[in-house]
């Protein structure tokens, strides 16, 4: 936390409010989900997020092998490769909302 550090005092005031805000939203997550301790809410928060970070660095390079093995095709596929390229990220791009909950179904139901 805090890693908003700066030499300005509002800033740090900010910081500070922000720590706060994190520290109740994982009171109340541990709450919600019945964790034994906020420390073990915080590592599996920590733990969601890294492993969503880990998947989307992945995915560039999958994505740039992918690119290349399309190149290769190009005289075959013409601009048709540009459109396959644009099908793979929407449906990529649909699975890290999911992953990350942010479609408005999951938000609709987390609301009830």
């Amino acid at each position: 936390m805090l890693k908003e550090q700066s030499n300005h005092y509002a800033a740090y005031i900010a910081s500070i409010h922000l720590a706060a805000i994190r520290f109740c939203l994982l009171a109340i997550a541990k709450q919600m989900q019945g964790a034994n301790s906020i420390a073990q809410m915080r590592q599996r928060v920590c733990s969601n997020s890294t492993d969503i970070s880990f998947a989307s660095k992945l995915w560039q390079v999958f994505r740039a092998i992918i690119s290349g093995a399309l190149d290769e095709l190009k005289a075959i596929l013409g601009d048709t490769i540009t459109l396959v390229l644009e099908t793979i990220d929407a449906h990529i791009q649909c699975f890290f909302v999911q992953a990350l909950q942010l479609d408005p179904r999951t938000i609709r139901l987390e609301t009830l």
